[in-house]
């Protein structure tokens, strides 16, 4: 952790109507995740996950790119002190920060361009929806550190975009650029570069207009355990579309969203 990082706001949010802007804010080191910045995109997320006006939440990275990973001063430090625990306590954040984006009731979206490696792809591939600029370089280059991906790559790569190209990803390192991940299925949209905040934004305010409810429903029952039978997994989807009727139902006309 460095010195000045204490004073500085190493993640910034905006808030547009019912999105949310997240900004990772470190860019003279790349975006690069430290204990600091974790600590603030944590906090950050669980306050935005209980807001009732916010239906989007859109992270992003200032400077060159999206994120480079881990702080690799951070990781020289456990290996030159042999000490695990300062590394493992960064981990633990990591990966609370990576359940919230996927289990939040809210519609999570990574914007993303230049760089998105590491822990930084372990991030994104926890959001709900990717947009990459035109350029991105995508890599899992945790193994080139010596490292296993401690985000949930090694989970999420396979479900979605298949076995074989998740593990020439996992066990290369190699980066694949933002035309060959939408391709793959890795990212949903590829946009010009210099467009991927603006565009995310856009396809953002579209879903926030929908009924936010069914949203929230519909994410957690495409994250339920993929071994549920086909039975169970219908008999979840009647329970949650009874809820949504309990609740009221929004009006058709617009797809306005509840109020």
């Amino acid at each position: 952790m460095h010195g000045g990082d204490a004073m500085e706001e190493l993640v910034r949010v905006e808030t547009h109507g019912s999105l949310a802007l997240v900004a990772l804010n470190r860019p003279e080191k790349r975006n690069a995740l430290n204990p600091l910045m974790l600590q603030q995109l944590h906090q950050h997320l669980l306050q935005l996950s209980q807001d009732p006006t916010v239906h989007v939440i859109i992270l992003y990275g200032e400077g060159a790119g999206f994120c480079a990973g881990a702080d690799l001063a951070l990781l020289e430090q456990a290996r030159k002190e042999n000490n695990f625990q300062a590394f493992s306590e960064a981990e633990e954040l990591l990966q609370e920060c990576v359940k919230l984006l996927a289990t939040c009731p809210k519609i999570t979206m990574a914007a993303m361009h230049g760089f998105v490696l590491g822990s930084g792809l372990d991030l994104a591939l926890a959001c709900d929806l990717r947009v990459a600029a035109a350029g991105t370089q995508i890599a899992a280059n945790n193994v080139r550190l010596g490292l296993v991906p401690d985000g949930g790559a090694t989970w999420a790569l396979p479900r979605l975009i298949g076995l074989g190209p998740a593990m020439a990803m996992l066990l290369s390192g190699d980066p694949v650029e933002a035309e060959g991940a939408y391709r793959l299925g890795l990212i949903h949209k590829r946009v010009h570069a210099g467009r991927h905040l603006e565009e995310a934004a856009a396809w953002g305010g579209e879903l926030a207009r929908c009924c936010w409810g069914a949203h929230a429903a519909i994410k957690r029952l495409a994250r339920v355990d993929p071994r549920l039978t086909l039975e169970a997994a219908l008999k979840e989807e009647r329970e949650a579309q009874k809820r949504l009727f309990e609740d009221g139902l929004p009006s058709r006309s617009a797809g306005r969203t509840p109020s």
